[in-house]
């Protein structure tokens, strides 16, 4: 009889940024680690030339660019797995951190899983999603702490696409939502909030695992990009929310105390870049979560091996 190839659950993602060494020990990570019925993609710029010889185990793709957005764009545009995840340069998977994130999927509205990203010389949170708050536009869910509370999982809104799990068909429909940036900061906070928007939840999976492979790595100082630039951060979420210059006074205040007067400044600066972020924002084809083929589960009455009749 003839083999049928496999059709993979997950896919996942480890795009080359251009720090080899940090995108290497993912990868590492990731085939040290890697569950049963998956696929491995690897985007990058076209400059890296698998001296490992792995292409038996990896599918490398040549994606034109070093922009994450990009690479990961082209990564879910052919991949088989009904589930993406991405693990990006720096990040270190632990066993079994897949199996914990997919189980949420159980829930028919989870289109976005968010893992929780430790240290790696500790097992302090570098975050476990974000959140808007009054003090910040994206403040880092369960930074500094050991642990996720449930109450601070519960109002998780979004999570960073340099660790993520999504629905594929919700993230291919999200590629390209967000024009002329190649910011991971502002995809990731675009790229939820539409999801969100659509019917979609993010859901933190408190079991799930990811470490920062370095703990100087600047993808696990989310909180310096955020106060470097709040203004357009700001504007995005008031794109999907409030704002103008009536709130500009308070949220100076708010951010002053916390985050300093730079990052307070900026943000109160917000209403100068709407206009750039309204042009820059496109939401028209993103999969509503009432738009989903589900897969339907039919029982087996007998495990026995049937022959149709001669």
């Amino acid at each position: 009889m003839p083999k049928f190839p496999t059709i993979p659950r997950l896919t996942i993602v480890v795009p080359h940024g251009g720090d080899t060494a940090s995108f290497e020990s993912s990868l590492v990570s990731v085939l040290q680690h890697c569950p049963d019925a998956c696929e491995v993609i690897v985007p990058h710029a076209g400059d890296y030339d698998d001296p490992f010889d792995l292409c038996d185990e990896v599918k490398f793709v040549d994606a034109g660019s070093v922009s994450l957005t990009q690479q990961i764009g082209q990564a879910a545009a052919i991949a088989r797995g009904r589930f993406v995840h991405v693990v990006a340069d720096g990040h270190v998977v632990t066993p079994d951190w897949a199996d914990r994130a997919l189980l949420q999927f159980e829930h028919h509205e989870a289109g976005l899983v968010v893992p929780v990203v430790r240290h790696s010389d500790c097992d302090e949170i570098a975050h476990a999603g974000w959140r808007r708050s009054g003090a910040t536009a994206c403040e880092m869910v369960a930074a500094g702490s050991d642990h996720v509370e449930q109450r601070a999982a519960l109002r998780a809104e979004g999570g960073f696409l340099t660790a993520s799990f999504w629905r594929r068909d919700l993230l291919r429909s999200l590629t390209g939502s967000l024009r002329n940036s190649d910011d991971v900061v502002e995809a990731s906070m675009v790229y939820s909030l539409l999801a969100r928007k659509a019917g979609w939840r993010c859901i933190v999976s408190p079991d799930c695992t990811i470490r920062l492979g370095d703990s100087d790595s600047p993808l696990g100082d989310y909180q310096s990009q955020v106060n470097e630039n709040h203004r357009r951060l700001q504007a995005i979420a008031d794109h999907f929310g409030t704002g103008g210059w009536g709130k500009s006074f308070g949220r100076f205040l708010a951010t002053t105390f916390s985050y300093g007067l730079g990052s307070a400044l900026r943000r109160a600066t917000a209403p100068l870049a709407q206009s750039g972020i309204a042009t820059s924002v496109r939401g028209d084809s993103v999969q509503r979560c009432d738009e989903q083929v589900e897969a339907i589960r039919i029982p087996v009455a007998s495990p026995g091996t049937y022959r149709r009749a001669a």
